[in-house]
């Protein structure tokens, strides 16, 4: 696939054609975006392609989920509904401090939602609302929806995946993306059994970005791919995009607020 000039972000190459090579090619260094500013592109800000194949920011999708209103603050969380089956998910704190991942799902572009169902419940936990908000995304080729968050479960605090092939009746085991202690962002993208994370390490004082790629649905990580932002300069607040077989991958440094992006495709 070749990527249009229009594409003036930094992407990502990953290469999945064989276990034994290296999932991604990178094309250069970590590069600033020009003209982006994250005071103004604010906390709830996510990657777009236009119709034009432009790439450009846009505010994340909110959905109006009547039964989230007793969510955590800030955490309710929607995949834009590119077609007629989208999702939603939230954290709902529970008496003793620990967290649930609802998701709910709906059948009409976001405009009416079915009850919420657990997720993932295994939290353990006492930090409560103090945690990143989930991220969701959707297959639109098969509807199969992904969940990507930060969770403290028996089994190692840490960022999770959690993924449903059946229309949210279901939910699978969540895997483990990265273990550690600190409460860490994710974002999640998916396009037909590829799957990728983008998570900020959640040990303390790292500040890098990883990826994390699965090609069998999110069943199983099948590379991790620490540092793609490198050490010189502490980051956060990762975003990710497939588009076609391109990804793209942007974030900001703690210091300075510069969006910073790299490039690739997936072969």
């Amino acid at each position: 696939m070749r990527i249009p000039a229009g594409l003036v972000l930094s992407l990502a190459v990953a290469s999945l054609v064989a276990c034994e090579r290296a999932p991604v090619r990178w094309m250069g260094p970590p590069e600033q975006l020009e003209g982006a500013n994250s005071t103004a592109l604010g906390q709830r800000w996510e990657l777009a392609v236009d119709s034009l194949h432009r790439l450009r920011f846009r505010v994340r999708y909110r959905p109006r989920v009547a039964e989230a209103d007793s969510a955590c603050p800030g955490s309710l969380m929607g995949a834009v509904p590119m077609r007629r089956e989208t999702y939603a998910g939230w954290f709902l704190s529970r008496p003793d401090s620990s967290v649930v991942l609802m998701v709910a799902r709906s059948e009409d572009y976001g405009r009416t939602w079915s009850k919420g169902v657990v997720a993932d419940g295994r939290d353990r936990g006492r930090r409560g609302c103090d945690r990143p908000p989930p991220t969701v995304a959707v297959d639109t080729a098969n509807g199969y929806a992904h969940l990507a968050y930060f969770l403290e479960p028996a089994e190692g605090a840490g960022v999770w995946l959690v993924h449903s092939m059946e229309h949210g009746k279901m939910w699978h085991s969540p895997i483990a993306v990265a273990f550690g202690a600190d409460p860490a962002y994710a974002d999640i993208t998916a396009d037909q059994d590829t799957v990728v994370v983008a998570y900020e390490s959640p040990n303390a004082n790292e500040g890098w970005i990883g990826l994390a790629l699965s090609s069998t649905d999110g069943h199983l990580i099948d590379w991790r791919i620490p540092e793609i932002s490198g050490r010189s300069v502490p980051v956060e607040s990762p975003r990710i995009l497939m588009w076609g077989r391109g990804v793209i991958v942007a974030w900001v440094t703690q210091r300075g607020g510069l969006v910073m992006n790299r490039r690739g495709i997936l072969e």
